[in-house]
């Protein structure tokens, strides 16, 4: 019985209690709006086209036409370290840091809404085959541009949220 009772006042608990939390990705048709609104500039490089496409996956999903309201302009600076090395002083590990500076404009006051900073870093294995060692350096860049990509939206979501 005392069991019983136990489990009774906890269900009656969680019913009446509320942390407060709401889920960022939600049906909030007023943040999806004020993001279908942004329009991101061109991105120069290969890395520059993948995080812009991925970006406009994110924010736009369905390519619906709506009238932009707001202009995200990011810049990428890429670089790589090499980490480990064999006897003969050549590489076996290098990690890829990609830093992506954005700052989102309002079209119609003209002034610089959101400024930020992104980073990520991926480690690739260096091997002996030059073709592999492309593959893998590529993988690594692909995935770090995908978590900024992730970074960046949810940044825009949660300042849309706000105001």
């Amino acid at each position: 019985m005392k069991k019983f009772k136990i489990f009774f006042i906890l269900i009656i608990f969680s019913l009446f209690s509320n942390c407060g939390y709401e889920p960022v990705f939600s049906k909030n048709t007023e943040v999806n709006d004020q993001l279908l609104s942004i329009s991101v500039i061109n991105i120069k490089d290969r890395s520059g086209q993948i995080l812009r496409n991925s970006l406009l996956d994110k924010i736009n999903p369905e390519d619906k036409r709506v009238i932009t309201k707001y202009q995200l302009e990011i810049k990428l600076n890429e670089s790589k370290t090499e980490l480990a090395y064999r006897q003969d002083m050549s590489a076996t590990r290098s990690d890829l840091e990609i830093i992506a500076k954005y700052s989102l404009k309002n079209l119609k006051e003209g002034n610089v809404v959101l400024k930020g900073e992104s980073k990520s870093i991926s480690s690739f294995d260096v091997v002996e085959s030059v073709y592999a060692t492309l593959v893998a350096e590529k993988d690594a860049r692909e995935k770090s541009l995908k978590i900024l990509s992730d970074e960046i939206f949810i940044e825009l979501s949660l300042f849309f949220r706000k105001n």
